[in-house]
């Protein structure tokens, strides 16, 4: 049985970024705040942000944030802002009972996307998304993003063939980190090794918490392996989320490092 899945220790895998656009601020914004990071004491929220510019100053803005319970406004407060028409970005700090926090919003076009951060370290603790109420424009889903480390087991499975070009092995994974759980799947080899060139298909089946979300979801693996130079797929299959993780779609990347596996998951959910 030939050993072509460790050719993931050299796969890489890279992402887009969209262009940003310029629309008027003053309105009406409709979207949602989700929760980052592990903290129980987090809800995520549908939220509308009314937001206005000052005559005057128009880098001076203001943001009357409702929070949506039971399909009816629930005022949560203002938040002052200034506005970079440069950059296209909104920032500024509020203070509550217990924390400093620290808002960063980008406007893109009619999508204004955003993160909460807790001061002074910034570290997260939501992702904003709203679009401007009236826009004719579809608001994609968040992207979120997710990393951590995980470990795997992969065993040959004996098909009694001659033929060593192909192989099949069983995957099972412990995954820590923003992902907490198991993963089991099959994995289908082909190609010659001594040569450096190879191709993998797979699928496995995560079980676990995504960010503290129940739930399972399946990813799809494709790879091949030129001479040595590699190249990496791994996305969810669509459709294949459960409970608090339905609706999910994301693409995962692999490093190894010093015999370590590391992921990195950018997804969303509808």
């Amino acid at each position: 049985m030939c050993r072509i899945p460790y050719l993931i220790v050299i796969l890489l895998l890279s992402m887009p970024f969209a262009a940003a656009q310029t629309t008027s601020l003053a309105g009406d914004w409709i979207g949602e705040s989700i929760c980052f990071g592990n903290n129980p004491s987090c809800h995520d929220e549908k939220v509308v942000y009314h937001i206005s510019v000052d005559p005057s100053d128009s880098t001076k803005v203001k943001i009357a944030a409702d929070k949506i319970v039971d399909g009816k406004p629930d005022p949560m407060g203002v938040i002052d802002l200034k506005y970079d028409a440069g950059k296209q970005i909104l920032t500024g700090e509020t203070q509550t009972a217990r924390y400093r926090l620290w808002w960063e919003f980008t406007i893109k076009g009619n999508i204004i996307e955003g993160k909460l951060s807790v001061l002074p370290d910034k570290t997260i603790a939501r992702r904003i998304k709203v679009q401007k109420n009236g826009s004719t424009q579809k608001a994609p889903s968040m992207t979120q993003h997710a990393t951590g480390t995980f470990e795997v087991k992969m065993t040959p499975a004996d098909d009694k063939s001659e033929d060593k070009s192909l192989g099949r092995m069983t995957i099972a994974k412990d995954w820590h980190g923003d992902l907490e759980g198991t993963s089991v799947g099959q994995m289908l080899t082909g190609g010659d090794v001594t040569k450096g060139s190879a191709g993998y298909v797979a699928i496995e089946k995560f079980t676990g918490t995504l960010n503290g979300r129940k739930g399972s979801f399946i990813l799809q693996h494709s790879a091949t392996m030129t001479r040595g130079a590699g190249q990496l797929t791994i996305t969810v299959v669509p459709d294949s989320g459960t409970d608090q993780l339905k609706g999910i779609s994301g693409k995962l990347g692999i490093k190894i490092e010093n015999g370590k596996h590391s992921y990195e998951f950018d997804y969303s959910l509808e």
